[in-house]
């Protein structure tokens, strides 16, 4: 007889207790993470039932041209004519050999493996990174407006290149604004272990949804511009 007779299966967390086993388990990334901590329901839409259509936008189309050329500039070629007025900033990175485009996996239980391997659990890439073997900096870039500047994204690479390259003790980060042409402010996000923790009590949200079958709807002032275009809370929000 349990001492918790009232605490469903899937929400008890004590050592011992069942787990919760799903036929095709998530595989997360920030994007995913960041989708859930705005909207639950948003996130079971986009990310679990996978009904929406997929649109482009020209912010993201013109977001990969500019990560591609990126990529093709650190790997030695020139930028494209439109631009060659960021040459002074990616030179600094190029200068210094960063790797672009790094593609990493970490398992459940926190080893490394691959971007598309069956036991990824976390994955992501990381747009430039200048690793020593006991230190590292990761860039990322930014093609959208700086309204505010959260380090999470920057921690979770963070949490992937330590995985990868267990050597490094100290890894520092910025974002890179390219349309206001500057370096954001840089951030340690050496504490890989606290970020580990953050990052798993967030897929304990999730997964906890996934079990129950219940996805809470957040009315927040994304609704309005949300791909869940059924959804009451988009109707209200919806600019008039």
């Amino acid at each position: 007889m349990t001492d918790f007779p009232d605490i469903p299966p899937f929400l008890d967390r004590r050592a011992g207790a069942p787990v919760q086993n799903f036929a095709k388990p998530l595989v997360y990334s920030f994007t995913m993470l960041n989708t859930a901590d705005n909207c639950l329901y948003k996130a079971f839409r986009m990310y679990v039932k996978k009904d929406l259509p997929f649109v482009e936008t020209p912010e993201m189309a013109w977001g990969n041209k500019v990560h591609s050329a990126f990529e093709h500039r650190l790997g030695g070629k020139p930028l494209p004519h439109e631009m060659v007025h960021w040459e002074p900033l990616i030179s600094t990175y190029a200068d210094r050999k960063a790797l672009p485009e790094m593609k990493l996996g970490v398992t459940r239980k926190g080893q490394p493996t691959g971007f598309f391997d069956k036991d990824v659990f976390l994955r992501g890439k990381i747009d430039a990174t200048m690793a020593k073997p006991q230190a590292a900096f990761i860039a990322d870039w930014k093609t959208g407006s700086s309204r505010y500047e959260h380090p999470f994204e920057l921690e979770v690479q963070a949490v992937m290149l330590r995985a990868a390259r267990p050597t490094i003790q100290k890894i520092g980060a910025h974002y890179v604004w390219l349309k206001e042409n500057r370096i954001g402010q840089p951030y340690d996000v050496s504490d890989v272990a606290s970020t580990w923790a953050r990052i798993n009590h967030k897929v304990e949200v999730i997964e906890d949804c996934m079990a129950s079958g219940e996805w809470p709807k957040s009315k927040n002032p994304l609704c309005g511009y949300c791909p869940v275009k059924d959804c009451e809370n988009w109707y209200e929000a919806k600019p008039k």
